[in-house]
């Protein structure tokens, strides 16, 4: 077989290139082989568990792709032949290809604990047959153990526990994390304090500065053992604490790689070899505001990189900006969301300083339904210039879009000034008052300080 294109793995890196060369080159044949049946949509997993009930409905639709003409194959790659540009399959076919990008995402890291290879102990991979193993699991489970307290352990917890309540075996869920606070890489230590809150008011049990030592059972896992000596009863345990660059394919074929940061990539997201290129958790990646190597893999930064180097196939069009840590999530009646640096971030990277904040209503009047009238958000600026570096909202359902405008104004390197004159949108039932704007007065406390 030939295509023009071939591109390894079908999630968002895989699926944003193809589209883009649709667009762009619409001439060229473009092949997307993936491992999988179907591709889950990646941040919507915990999500499968209580609020949607169904693996199938969290799966991304193949018609939209096949019908700009893009070829979709479930199909193990086996390996990748540089010198006749030929990608191996293994039900033994080959496909050749004038241009490669190499989109395989990343891979859970499992910890090495005595007793992780027991029963009902899982990761979180995105496989719709494997998440589905996780649901079987879990539905008849009384007492559940989420080893990690980043986004997809606390999401999970949530979720886990409205499973309990919507079926007909109530659940009790624990939160493993070794950190002071749930959430503490992304958030402020504030922020993660609502959202222990939230968690701890749909039930979960929260044991933060705890590490898990020992899986403990015969076949199947009986408990959790932990530093302090304490023992949590478990019939069944989610791993959550990170992932790592699936970077096998790369190494075997003799691309300059990372075990740690993934395929090596330059500012077009071209790999050491002029014809292969590589997107999205495989790859290796900078920080957008430190320029210094990042360990950030999101669906979102994905998606971009993915973008970039389908648009940088034939022609250098397109530079990466850098990545950039763009977060949200929502927990019971509380959402948080981050872009950028935490406090603590910024202070471990040398950077000097200033914040502005704001707690508002997130509506106005006050009254209107759906208020919250302690809606905060929190922005950080370089001393030096002005320049934001990052920004966390905590409040409604508002917050994540509240935090794009961050997000843009990071990667825009938009001042304090800048931000604070800029002109919003806003209305009663929606927003905040356009005189307590969150992002603009945040934006103004801290130009004032500035001076």
């Amino acid at each position: 077989m030939e295509s023009d294109v071939v591109i390894i793995g079908g999630s968002a890196a895989g699926l944003m290139a193809a589209v883009t060369l649709k667009k762009r080159t619409p001439e060229k044949s473009v092949t997307v082989i993936r491992n999988v049946n179907k591709t889950p949509v990646p941040c919507g997993i915990p999500y499968i568990y209580g609020i949607m009930g169904q693996v199938e409905k969290n799966l991304i639709p193949d018609q939209g792709f096949i019908d700009q003409g893009i070829v979709i194959r479930q199909q193990n790659v086996t390996g990748i032949d540089r010198d006749n540009k030929t990608v191996l399959l293994d039900n033994g076919e080959q496909i050749t290809y004038s241009k490669l990008i190499i989109g395989t995402g990343s891979k859970p890291f499992v910890p090495p604990l005595p007793g992780i290879d027991k029963t009902n102990v899982f990761t979180i991979t995105k496989d719709p047959v494997h998440l589905q193993q996780i649901y079987t699991a879990l539905e008849p489970s009384k007492n559940v153990v989420v080893i990690g307290g980043g986004f997809i352990g606390v999401e999970m917890a949530e979720q886990i526990i409205l499973m309990g309540k919507k079926g007909t075996q109530e659940k009790s869920v624990t939160i493993v994390e070794m950190l002071p606070r749930c959430l503490m890489l992304a958030c402020e230590e504030d922020f993660c304090v609502e959202i222990e809150k939230e968690l701890e008011k749909v039930g979960v049990i929260i044991k933060t500065s705890s590490q898990a030592l020992e899986i403990t059972g015969q076949e199947n896992v009986a408990g959790v053992k932990l530093a302090n000596g304490e023992t949590i009863q478990a019939d069944a345990v989610i791993i959550g604490i990170g992932a790592q660059a699936n970077i096998d394919l790369a190494q075997a074929c003799g691309l300059d790689s990372d075990p740690r940061a993934g395929i090596k990539v330059n500012k077009y997201m071209q790999t050491s070899d002029p014809d292969i290129f590589a997107a999205g958790d495989c790859s290796t990646k900078f920080s957008c505001i430190t320029g210094m190597p990042s360990g950030i893999r999101l669906a979102s930064v994905a998606c971009s990189e993915g973008m970039i180097a389908a648009s940088n196939l034939y022609e250098n069009k397109r530079e990466t900006l850098g990545a950039l840590g763009a977060f949200s999530t929502v927990v019971g009646g509380r959402a948080v969301a981050a872009a950028g640096l935490t406090s603590k971030a910024a202070t471990d990277a040398g950077i000097n300083f200033i914040i502005g904040e704001v707690t508002a209503p997130n509506r106005h009047p006050g009254h209107l339904p759906g208020s919250i009238p302690d809606m905060k958000i929190r922005l950080l600026f370089r001393q030096e210039n002005g320049e934001i570096i990052g920004g966390h909202v905590s409040g409604g359902e508002s917050a994540a879009d509240m935090v794009n405008i961050v997000a843009t104004a990071i990667q825009a390197r938009l001042t304090a000034e800048q931000l604070a004159v800029m002109q919003y949108a806003t209305h009663p039932l929606l927003t905040s008052s356009p005189l307590s704007y969150h992002v603009m007065l945040a934006a103004e406390n801290a130009a004032a300080k500035l001076g």
